[in-house]
């Protein structure tokens, strides 16, 4: 399980690209296993007087020694068992493990060569079933019949936008008209259907997907023809259809509270519905979710602001202030600024 070696040792071994080793060998010496940034670990490999060791190859003619950094990660109990090299890696991330299950489901490497006198003819279909390969893993699969492919359980992605704030596609001909009557989104459309169904009125914005399917020529919700009947609604059936709504970061504050709504409040029937909380409309999403709840509270910062505004002087309450709007996601940062402005602002007298 020795690598190459390579490198200066060896300038001309396959593993060598612009003078540098393609599997980055020799590795580093190091005291304790650490986490690589590729989703693999450096192992530990210890100097030869820190506990390593080294030992003789004979390469072209001459006896050269290696360390521990030329070492492939291997077990010892599988390449007695199976009598061959086997590299084995501990992976712990999801870019590794994809690159596992895809490197052994991959198959052989094929190439299909044709010499003739006359200019070749290209028949597509001829060279697609020359160079396909079918490993035994896929061959066993379709012997006993399995499905090649399929997904369960089905997943239909689910918009979210501003109000007016959705993506349109227009061209010179056609920009007033989209202007004045852009087409429906997702979202928009569930509007439409809570103003116009009873029973989607029932319903948060992922779960219309199970019991409605999205016409993207129409642009439009309608009632699923197939699925198990729901009991108490004549004509509507539900299947195991999942909607996903588009994850919004949180920088993006106003979409990102809007969002947040959509998982709590049943029917909307427009914008300003959602960010009315027991018949009083607010000023913002953010409101919004703090009046239904969905925030944290802001009373553990104003304990904190309380305590300094008795010991701290103004400049440094300020700066805590400060701290805690950008720092800590305080939920109404207005209403603690009404509440300890002249204690932040007592100093300002003396520097007129």
């Amino acid at each position: 399980m020795i690598h190459g070696p390579c490198g200066n040792l060896n300038n001309k071994s396959p593993c060598m690209s612009d003078g540098k080793c393609t599997k980055k060998y020799p590795r580093d010496l190091i005291r304790e296993i650490q986490t690589g940034e590729d989703g693999y670990p450096l192992y530990r490999r210890r100097k030869p007087g820190d506990g390593g060791f080294t030992t003789y190859i004979n390469m072209h003619n001459r006896e050269i020694e290696v360390d521990i950094r030329w070492i492939v990660p291997y077990s010892p109990v599988l390449s007695k068992m199976f009598q061959a090299h086997i590299n084995v890696e501990w992976c712990h991330s999801v870019k590794s493990i994809k690159y596992t299950c895809k490197y052994i489901n991959k198959g052989s490497d094929q190439a299909v060569l044709q010499l003739q006198n006359t200019a070749p003819i290209l028949d597509e279909v001829r060279s697609f079933v020359l160079g396909r390969y079918v490993n035994s893993n896929e061959a066993v699969w379709r012997i006993v019949g399995f499905p090649i492919q399929e997904r369960y359980r089905t997943v239909v992605q689910l918009g979210v936008h501003l109000e007016n704030g959705q993506r349109i596609y227009f061209t010179p001909g056609n920009l007033q008209q989209q202007l004045q009557a852009p087409p429906h989104t997702t979202l928009t459309a569930f509007f439409h259907l809570c103003q116009q169904d009873a029973f989607a009125k029932t319903l948060l914005y992922c779960d219309v997907p199970r019991y409605y399917t999205w016409n993207g020529s129409r642009k439009q919700f309608q009632r699923r023809k197939q699925g198990s009947m729901v009991e108490g609604h004549p004509g509507v059936r539900a299947t195991q259809a999942l909607g996903h709504v588009y994850t919004v970061h949180p920088s993006s504050s106003k979409c990102f509270y809007l969002r947040m709504l959509f998982h709590v409040v049943r029917g909307p029937t427009s914008f300003a519905n959602l960010k009315t909380v027991n018949g009083v409309m607010c000023e913002t999403y953010r409101e919004a979710c703090d009046r239904l709840g969905l925030l944290e509270s802001d009373a553990h910062w104003d304990s904190a602001l309380a305590e300094a505004a008795v010991s701290q002087l103004p400049h440094r309450i300020r700066h805590l202030f400060a701290i805690l709007l950008t720092m800590c996601a305080v939920s109404r940062p207005l209403q603690l600024w009404k509440k300890y402005q002249k204690d932040m602002s007592k100093d300002i007298l003396c520097t007129l």
